[in-house]
């Protein structure tokens, strides 16, 4: 619904949905001074866009600043060792002191070393989705767990102190901007703040004595090598947590959304993941970014649209608000899925632009690809809608959203392999009823639908089984959920060397089997077909 008038950035359900009153301000007053929040809004993308880049007249030196325009001075005075601590972070630093926290951290978010973590993420996912109970509430059983397990791993820090992460940053970034949430406030944030240095106090102490391959470590190198004092290497890796943490968990949750709320995405992604599963992620990340803005210091007056913003001023830097900007965007309130331009200002621009975004698109990208597979027909509780938190401007996320995992009764879902037979005959690799998957005879081919190692009945075997699991994984299972196969030889002297690999293939995992003889195959290459049957149910 369109406002009428300048939004009350204090009413919880402005927070709750902002983006009303977001349009409202870039099309009547894109330079808008909010009282509640003694700062400056500025919500066009070309406006905040350049803003970002301009560090020498936006600082990022603000910590105070936004104390002082959020708090009493009662409250301020409780607040001053947390700005402290929270000024010596790079994210408020300018320049030189800027770029020097960067590079204490560039090590462990380079491009290669981001790629290094799949694997470790990988397991992490799989672990906490076998742990999914069947109509879960996302946000509490999955993505508040996830970042802080990542993280948890990148620090070489036991996966228990992963929640204790969590409830930090909590504090800390729903305090920044003025939280409306009695539970976060300074003193709140201040505790959250000091039990964090403690413990990372102990945790750099440790890594002196015996370094390793973790970010600590890394962070205490490129710290001596650079002359950086210790309590700005501490400052670093207290910046990451609180970047990364909460802000990823919110992230997560609002792509789920976005796949879910409307019908038909959740499959097209699904069947389409090569093509449609980054797009997706960018999408969300355009129209919704869990950062709703950054924030800046003018160190010089400035002019614009009409209005002059003066030295000293805050300015917020509404990058949601510029991700919608029709100027810039067509259809900017729609989520596209196959949406060609992507220069949004989710992750910022200019010198600030976020070091953690390769980390958090390869986590997303690994969580949902993980999702798609093992639950393909997920989908949203009628009479149970997502809830948005109204504890911050300038956070967004969800405080509920929770799915059944099962499919209907009466869902059908099909895949489909590179074997050539497959369209010419009507048929597909492998479908799913309900709870049971069966796949068709599958012989040895590869990738180009080519028969694959001819005359080798152990590898004909394997590559069977491995097209198989392929499929099952497409729909949300693998191997250990196969109950039966049927195999198909034209020679039963083969039976060793077939048996030989179906063993080690199901090695702990021992379905029922059938082997039977045949007089031929589809082509004399094929030397063995199988068809299995599975059930889908908690792992």
């Amino acid at each position: 619904m369109a406002l009428q008038t300048p939004p009350d950035f204090s009413d919880p359900k402005i927070i709750r949905d902002p983006y009303p009153a977001f349009a409202w301000l870039r099309t009547h007053d894109p330079v808008h001074w909010c009282e509640h929040h003694k700062a400056w809004l500025l919500t066009r993308f070309a406006d905040v866009s350049a803003a970002q880049v301009d560090a020498k007249r936006y600082s990022s030196n603000r910590m105070r600043q936004l104390a002082d325009a959020q708090l009493s001075k009662a409250k301020r005075a409780v607040l001053e060792p947390f700005v402290k601590k929270a000024s010596r972070w790079m994210y408020s630093k300018d320049g030189k002191e800027h770029e020097a926290g960067r590079k204490v951290l560039g090590k462990t978010f380079s491009p290669s070393s981001i790629e290094a973590l799949g694997g470790a993420i990988r397991k992490i996912v799989d672990n906490q989705l076998k742990q999914l109970s069947p109509r879960p509430e996302m946000m509490v059983e999955l993505f508040n767990k996830i970042p802080a397990l990542i993280l948890a791993h990148l620090f070489r820090i036991p996966a228990r102190d992963a929640l204790k992460i969590r409830g930090w940053t909590d504090a800390i970034i729903v305090c920044m901007v003025g939280s409306t949430d009695p539970a976060y406030g300074p003193k709140e944030a201040l505790q959250a703040i000091e039990e964090m240095y403690a413990y990372f106090s102990r945790l750099i102490d440790q890594r002196r004595l015996a370094p390793g391959n973790d970010l600590v470590s890394h962070v205490i190198a490129a710290a001596e090598a650079s002359g950086m004092s210790e309590e700005d290497g501490l400052a670093q890796l207290a910046f990451v947590l609180v970047a990364a943490t909460t802000t990823s968990a919110d992230q997560l949750g609002i792509i789920l959304f976005y796949l879910l709320n409307k019908p038909g995405r959740w499959t097209a992604v699904r069947e389409h993941p090569d093509a449609l599963l980054d797009a997706a992620i960018e999408e969300a990340l355009r129209i919704c970014p869990a950062g709703q803005l950054s924030h800046r210091v003018l160190t010089e007056d400035v002019a614009l649209h009409g209005k002059t913003m003066r030295q000293g001023d805050l300015v917020f830097l509404v990058r949601a608000a510029a991700n919608r900007d029709p100027a810039h965007f067509s259809r900017p309130d729609q989520f596209i899925l196959n949406r060609k331009k992507q220069d949004h200002l989710a992750f910022g621009r200019g010198p600030h632009f976020c070091m953690g975004r390769l980390l958090f698109k390869l986590e997303a990208n690994i969580l949902f690809s993980a999702l798609l597979r093992r639950f393909p027909h997920m989908h949203l509780i009628k009479g149970q809608p997502p809830q948005w938190r109204d504890n911050s401007v300038q956070f967004r996320g969800l405080s509920r959203i929770q799915v059944d995992l099962a499919p209907a009764a009466d869902a059908i879902t099909r895949c489909f392999s590179a074997a050539p037979w497959e369209k010419k005959g009507g048929y597909c690799r492998a479908l799913r009823a309900g709870n049971l998957i069966m796949t068709s005879g599958t012989v040895a081919f590869d990738e180009r639908g080519k028969p694959f190692a001819e005359g080798d009945v152990y590898g004909q075997t394997w590559r069977c089984l491995e097209i198989i699991e392929a499929a099952l994984k497409q729909l949300g299972i693998d191997r250990t959920r196969v109950v039966a196969t049927r195999m198909y030889t034209t020679d039963m002297e083969l039976w060793r060397e077939i048996l030989k690999a179906h063993k080690k293939f199901f090695n702990n995992c021992e379905p029922t089997t059938m082997l039977l003889c045949v007089k031929a195959l589809i082509a004399p290459q094929f030397l063995i077909e199988i068809e299995t049957q599975a059930v889908v149910g908690q792992s």
